[in-house]
């Protein structure tokens, strides 16, 4: 019989909270080992259990998993709280995004300097009752059912009662205009194994104090304070390589690009172009789909990497948005469920949350692995890329003076944080690709990424022997060589051009 998961990670919520908190729903025990020192964290290190560097991390069925998301989609699956087909997964994974991108706001704020907290409290309100909330009261009334998906407790309504606990302790009556959502909240609340957890006594951590902070600070060597973007930038969905909790709580480093923001990168971190997808299977004995795929996508490169998997699958056309007009009469009427996008229309859905639809097309294209610890590894390879690939997208809003520190950034936590895990990952198994033997999402989302750090470091795989072989051996698969040649839908890097419209359409 497997041991309990151990849990590792600060005595607070952070990032582990959400965690614990699907583990307590799932009613399963589980033990925690807190970090109190550096040399804790530096243990952890030099033993190779953090795989990108990043807690938390989560030692189950022999598993030593990092990367936040991978944990939960794992424990959410393993436990049955993830639907009971793709298309419930989808709608869960968009759900918990969203959650995700509110939850971000208010990670970062125990980090905030006293000034900011007034200001940012007010900014947590106000993306709630006008972006996240509607949502879901739109979701509940619709349907009419107890929970959010199937009319089955899963973990997108766990996720989303911890956001609401968490919003409410900053407006206490922040539910006042959403009777839906307190209806919600009075059942969730009620379920066995969630009552448990809300009780005194509980697993569940207290809002964050002073002594968690600074233990934070310590264990990382977060010595500054935090820097509030009222506009509103530290989501999951928008900034996640933008250095805010979220990356400090993982990476247990900070970034260049911190404090830094254009416009409103809820919106800035995606948008600009609608595309048309006709869908094709990679087989060419196969015939065309007969669906048809409408994507409005993150403005060019921006989170390409949803071209990039579609250019696998799919033939589709693009029309770019150019005018605040045209987003604004996307979110009028009514398809992008957090006024975000990329928004994909796919099997009768309109989903949103770039990482639910890349993981929707995954999942549908067996791209994910044979089984729920293949998968584990290709989100945790995914997750980490990603971290690395946030970096390079923000790179273009850099400010003129902040883009070599940038660069060097960007050069440093490839070469000594992400290039070196794969590396080894190839280097130990000795096989084609870096799950299973099969090609998968994870190896799209690494040729990607080498890709798009090359062009800004040419000679970046130099010390990396195994990441140049599996480089060429991807960039001649038939479908990526095809992506990779002049006139396919991969877009070039942003110029001037590019940023400026970007800036126009979302500056408010």
């Amino acid at each position: 019989m497997a041991g309990k998961p151990k849990l590792y990670y600060f005595d607070g919520r952070g990032k582990m909270e959400s965690i614990r908190w699907l583990l307590a729903a799932a009613g399963v025990e589980f033990e925690e080992e807190f970090l109190e020192t550096r040399e804790q964290y530096e243990k952890l290190l030099q033993g190779g259990s953090l795989l990108f560097q990043q807690v938390p991390m989560v030692e189950i069925d022999g598993m030593k998993m990092v990367q936040t998301r991978a944990i939960l989609s794992y424990i959410a699956a393993k436990y049955n709280l993830y639907g009971k087909d793709l298309m419930e997964r989808a709608l869960i994974d968009m759900y918990v995004g969203g959650t995700d991108d509110l939850m971000g706001f208010i990670l970062m704020f125990p980090f905030l300097s006293a000034e900011d907290k007034e200001k940012q409290c007010a900014v947590i309100v106000q993306k709630a009752t006008s972006r996240c909330f509607p949502a879901y009261e739109k979701v509940l009334k619709d349907h009419g059912q107890d929970f959010l998906v199937g009319n089955s407790f899963s973990w997108a309504d766990v996720h989303l009662l911890e956001a609401i606990l968490m919003v409410e302790e900053k407006k206490s009556d922040v539910l006042l205009g959403f009777p839906q959502l307190q209806a919600f909240k009075a059942r969730i609340s009620r379920i066995p194994t969630i009552k448990k957890f809300l009780e005194p006594g509980s697993q569940r951590k207290p809002v964050p104090d002073d002594k968690y902070v600074e233990t934070v600070r310590r264990v990382l060597h977060m010595y500054y304070d935090m820097k509030a973007n009222y506009k509103g930038t530290r989501s999951s969905e928008a900034c996640r390589g933008s250095p805010g909790l979220p990356t400090v709580m993982e990476g247990g480093e900070w970034s260049p690009y911190g404090g830094w923001c254009v416009g409103d990168l809820q919106d800035i971190c995606g948008q600009t172009a609608q595309l048309k997808i006709q869908p094709i299977t990679f087989c060419s004995v196969q015939s065309f789909c007969a669906w048809l795929c409408a994507v409005t996508y993150r403005r060019k490169r921006f989170k390409y990497s949803n071209v990039t998997l579609f250019s696998l699958l799919f033939q589709f056309e693009e029309i770019f948005l150019e005018t605040r007009e045209q987003y604004e009469k996307l979110i009028k009427d009514g398809v992008l469920m957090f006024q975000q996008v990329p928004l994909v229309e796919i099997d009768g859905m309109k989903m949103v949350q770039t990482r639910a639809i890349l993981s929707y097309i995954a999942g549908k294209y067996n791209l994910y692995g044979k089984d729920l610890k293949e998968r584990a590894l290709i989100d945790m390879y995914v997750e980490g890329i990603t971290d690395l690939m946030q970096m390079i997208l923000m790179f273009p809003f850099s400010p003129p003076e902040a883009k070599e520190k940038n660069l060097d950034s960007i050069k440093e936590r490839a070469t000594n944080r992400y290039f070196p895990v794969f590396e080894k990952v190839l280097k130990q198994h000795g096989q084609d690709f870096l799950v299973g033997n099969k090609f998968s999402w994870a190896d799209v989302q690494l040729i990607e990424a080498i890709l798009a750090v090359e062009e800004k470091i040419p000679a970046v795989l130099s010390g990396f022997p195994q990441l140049q072989a599996f480089k060429i051996r991807m960039s001649n698969m038939p479908m990526i060589k095809k992506f990779l040649q002049p006139g396919s839908p991969r877009k070039p890097p942003p110029d001037e051009c590019y940023r400026e419209t970007v800036l126009k359409i979302f500056r408010k």
